[in-house]
């Protein structure tokens, strides 16, 4: 009987014992899995963090092309504002000495009506009238100096107009193309951060798998330390036989573990320990 008891336990332990290697197996793929995750997430936000840093710099520059834009803008404003007033000056000038041309073209007549007197024969009457004439066109001509002083300003505000709004322009232009530069980046770290979502969702439910791995690990060990303790009674040579291949396979695991945790360190070019390069060299003795 306590032969067949001891044939029949030991082969619930073999059994057991086989359960839980495959379990481990199983937890440490889970294990493998969970940690490539963690990888990919720490790149994912490493990512983040350098789109944040680039649209930091994004902004600033955005920041600081608005205010050159908008300083262009504020001068081309002021400039309508100064050639408004300077338009107004003019009529009232017109309206006060009723000048009808601008003083170029009175000049330009004063000058035609004085070189006819010098080169065309014409009577003493008609003369009298032309002179006279170039009498009103001179009194004129002397009151539209502020009118022609005007028209000169009128031309370089225009021009200064026709300037800053082409720098406006151009601030604007390159503020509309790192715009559209930047919604391209906007996409991207929205994709970003729905693939951050799932990466996490996927993590918690490798983690839940993991959990219910370890709790099925824990009801099959305990069933088999009752096993052990069981057969421990009808036989204690075998109980200490038992804990020495458990210890065994304790130390293994320990190893085993460490090993992976060694060649993490070497796939991130973490620095080793020299219980780290005593452990590579066990490892590799044994392959």
């Amino acid at each position: 009987m306590e032969k067949a008891d001891i044939i029949r336990l030991k082969k619930d332990i073999n059994l057991l014992r086989s359960n839980l290697n495959n379990i481990n197996t199983t937890k440490r793929k889970k294990l493998k899995e969970i940690h490539e995750i963690k990888s990919e997430i720490r790149s994912n936000l490493n990512k983040v963090k350098e789109f944040k840093n680039k649209k930091s710099l994004f902004l600033n520059e955005l920041e600081e092309l608005k205010k050159q834009r908008d300083f262009h803008n504020k001068n081309v404003h002021e400039h309508i504002s100064s050639l408004k007033n300077l338009n107004e000056g003019k009529k009232e000038i017109e309206k006060k000495f009723k000048i009808k041309y601008n003083p170029l073209a009175i000049k330009e007549k004063i000058d035609q009506l004085e070189t006819k007197i010098q080169t065309d024969v014409i009577s003493f009457d008609k003369e009298k009238k032309i002179m006279g004439e170039i009498k009103k066109l001179k009194a004129d001509f002397k009151n539209s100096g502020t009118l022609f002083a005007i028209k000169e300003k009128e031309e370089k505000i225009s021009k200064n107009i026709k300037e800053e709004r082409e720098k406006a322009d151009l601030f604007h232009n390159n503020i509309r193309e790192i715009l559209n530069s930047n919604r391209e980046e906007n996409k991207e770290f929205k994709d970003l951060f729905r693939q951050l979502d799932k990466l996490r969702k996927v993590q918690e439910e490798k983690q839940k798998e993991l959990d219910e791995i370890n709790k099925n690990f824990e009801l099959i060990a305990n069933d088999l330390n009752l096993k052990l303790i069981e057969i421990g009674k009808i036989n204690p040579s075998l109980i200490e036989n038992n804990k020495k291949e458990e210890r065994k396979r304790r130390d293994e695991k320990i190893l085993e573990e460490k090993s992976r945790l060694v060649e993490e360190k070497l796939k991130n070019k973490g620095k080793l320990t020299t219980e780290d390069l005593i452990i590579m060299q066990g490892k590799l003795k044994d392959e």
